[in-house]
């Protein structure tokens, strides 16, 4: 490590990695708009400048992201000189954006209205128009591009370059013709599309999804896990005035998916936002009909679905022990969503953690014939499918209701984005779970459900 002084400060900075870097892990701010931690450095949007003394040199205003520490040197962030120049780069950029941020999808996080603020450069000085450019232009079917926005940053060009590998976009064009393109005029593809618009420090890229669907100081934020396979990817989930699930982002965890997320988890709405809810109105009565159907059947089949929380996982793997009876999770085969990036292919989110419980695998197929089949857990209808069928008689836990006439009892549970919890991922990173919105009405989880329901087999045991 190298030691520099950073605002009067002595601290320490790898020589490995750009100044700017050492400022931000020193928690000192330092405005950046090309600048990404996870791709390569270009300094082409000059916002990072801050001044620098080495030696017996002079001072002089560097970009921060293309400089790199040396032992000894002296940094100022906050110099008259650094804010001159940032300002300055700010009227470039000024000049040519739209005055459209109350329509903006991107107001209340924009990078440049926040710098723009800070930094105090609230007038230009030249007269001519801005270079009129194309808006709403799709670029296939999960990203929309307004051209007149772009700042050029390059960021969702280094992207496709440097993390999927596979390079889509270009800055095409010279001067002030410059633009945003896609080869040939080419939709985007693949499966990280997405990644862009969280990328994109202004409203130049936007989610066609999320387009003018909310305001982001509208929307309730919540740390959570993804749910779409076993690589756990850190989200956040953000709930539109506790009613839809409006967006999943990725949150950073170096150890898991690092700042990415797939659009297959990024647009995983369907299920949580689905309607028709099985509520908890008739829990009392329902566990009661349960508390019989068990007390006929003792050795009835215990299936838990792989969205199971650890916490869920054990209130299940009691209730199985006292009964005396193995608990099976749901191991539904792998899909085609493999990748060499994030997608495991695998659609169990906990099952890791599920088998280091002691819950065994059971594919939907090997279900079989049992007379009574409790399914436990989200989504546990669906991943059974049409194996419910083989069952006599099912007691469901879940949050949607079966259309399967062997369904007995239905009782709700709440979903991923309702709970708190814990799952372990394939490689056994523990990703933690967030209620980012309430349950419906009375709805409770499995953790009180199934204690309760065992207190009703002990104190009342039905007649066999």
């Amino acid at each position: 490590m190298t030691k520099i002084t950073v605002n009067g400060r002595e601290v320490e900075a790898d020589p490995k990695k750009p100044l700017i870097a050492a400022c931000h892990s020193n928690h000192v701010e330092v405005p950046h708009y090309c600048y990404h931690p996870g791709l390569e450095p270009v300094g082409s949007c000059r916002i990072c400048q801050v001044e620098v003394q080495q030696g017996t040199g002079p001072a002089r205003v560097v970009v921060a992201c293309r400089t790199y520490p040396a032992e000894g040197m002296v940094v100022q962030t906050e110099s008259a000189k650094a804010h001159d120049t940032r300002r300055e780069c700010l009227e470039f950029l000024l000049k040519n954006h739209p005055l459209d941020c109350p329509i903006c999808d991107k107001a209340g996080e924009c990078d440049l209205q926040d710098y723009t603020y800070a930094e105090g450069q609230s007038a230009g000085r030249s007269h001519e128009p801005r270079r009129p450019l194309e808006k709403r232009k799709s670029l296939g079917d999960v990203i929309v591009l307004d051209e007149e926005r772009c700042i050029l940053c390059s960021r969702c060009v280094r992207f496709f370059e440097e993390v999927t590998k596979k390079p889509q976009l270009t800055v095409s064009d010279l001067g002030s013709r410059s633009t945003i393109s896609t080869f040939a005029d080419r939709p985007l593809t693949g499966n990280y599309q997405g990644n862009i618009a969280d990328l994109c420090p202004v409203g130049a890229l936007t989610l066609s999804k999320f387009r003018f669907q909310a305001r982001v100081w509208n929307l309730v934020k919540m740390v959570s896990t993804c749910a779409e396979c076993s690589r756990g990817c850190s989200t956040t989930v953000e709930v539109l005035r506790g009613g839809e699930v409006k967006r999943f982002r990725p949150r950073e965890n170096m150890a898991v998916n690092k700042w990415w997320l797939c659009d297959t988890g990024r647009f995983a709405f369907g299920h949580v936002n689905a309607v028709n809810r099985l509520d908890g109105s008739g829990t009392r009565e329902n566990l009661a009909r349960v508390r019989e159907l068990l007390a006929e059947d003792p050795s009835a089949m215990l299936v838990a679905s792989p969205f199971c929380t650890q916490e869920q996982g054990a209130a299940i793997l009691e209730f199985a022990r006292a009964r005396g009876v193995q608990p099976y999770f749901l191991s539904p085969a792998p899909n085609a969503l493999k990748d060499d990036l994030l997608h495991t292919g695998d659609p169990c989110p906990n099952r890791r953690g599920l088998t280091e419980l002691g819950f065994a695998p059971l594919a939907p197929g090997e279900i079989g014939k049992p007379r009574t089949l409790l399914l436990l857990g989200e989504r546990s209808a669906e991943l059974a499918g049409a194996a419910l069928a083989g069952a006599q008689r099912v007691v469901l836990f879940d949050c949607h209701a079966s259309s399967s006439p062997n369904v007995a009892v239905s009782i709700g549970v709440p979903t991923h984005v309702e709970q708190s919890g814990t799952w372990i991922n394939i490689d056994g990173q523990r990703g933690v779970l967030g209620a980012a919105r309430q349950a419906p009405s009375q709805v409770r989880p499995l953790t009180r459900l199934l204690p309760e329901l065992a207190a009703l087999l002990r104190a009342q045991p039905a007649p066999r």
